[in-house]
């Protein structure tokens, strides 16, 4: 049973694969990430770009896009194509890409492990605090999901926040870690960890999701927790 499911699925992914069309962007836009990695599980690796556009969105400098290809008969198709999971290319904050100008630099790190595709991008809204985003995306049931999402916000002297959530379990994990800067400073608070299941009503769709846009209220304020 297990070897016929497995034939229907290649079969599928192979009658699909001759409909993609063969990739190509506009000359002005520019790739500023790639990878490659089994993301179907057919032994073969896909390859995944992010472009920066020639499309300007206001004060967050250029959109950028997601593209998922398939790699067939020596030439690049498209399977997927997203506009939402990547942030803008002035989407770094204080630091901001200055030495590429604000519009070249890459803020975003691409990886594929276990046939999923990871997403990692950092903001700084100054010297000392960053906020840190990973999620996972899978592709099954014929669309891409989010999996998981791993959130970080921190200061260097001060806090240290992660929000960690499993979709397919509905496990959410929250660890609150603080210090102080100066030993004359006033004793923080102690740290606190809180591990609990969420009733998400669905696995959002990777074109349904903008990272770090959900907030979760819960009766405790301390383990509101967003993704």
């Amino acid at each position: 049973m297990k070897k016929i499911i497995l034939l229907l699925l290649f079969t599928y992914i192979e009658m699909h694969s001759q409909e993609l069309k063969e990739f190509s962007v506009p000359k002005s836009y520019k790739r500023i990430a790639e990878t490659k990695g089994d993301l179907d599980k057919d032994g073969i690796d896909e390859i995944v770009y992010v472009y920066n556009t020639n499309k300007h969105v206001k004060d967050l400098g250029l959109k950028r896009e997601l593209y998922i290809c398939k790699k067939i008969n020596g030439t690049i198709k498209l399977w997927k194509k997203n506009t939402t999971v990547i942030w803008e290319s002035k989407n770094s904050g204080f630091y901001n890409d200055e030495e590429n100008n604000s519009t070249d630099g890459d803020n975003s790190i691409l990886e594929i492990h276990n046939n999923t595709l990871i997403i990692q991008q950092i903001f700084y809204s100054n010297s000392r605090h960053s906020f840190a985003n990973k999620n996972i995306f899978r592709f099954q049931n014929n669309d891409w999901y989010l999996i998981g999402a791993t959130s970080n916000d921190s200061d260097t002297c001060g806090w240290d926040f992660e929000y960690d959530i499993n979709f397919s379990t509905k496990k959410v994990h929250i660890i609150k870690e603080y210090s102080k800067c100066m030993d004359e400073d006033p004793e923080p608070p102690k740290n606190k960890e809180y591990s609990f299941k969420y009733p998400f009503k669905e696995i959002l769709k990777m074109d349904d999701f903008v990272p770090s846009k959900k907030y979760i209220e819960m009766k405790d304020s301390n383990m509101n927790f967003f993704y």
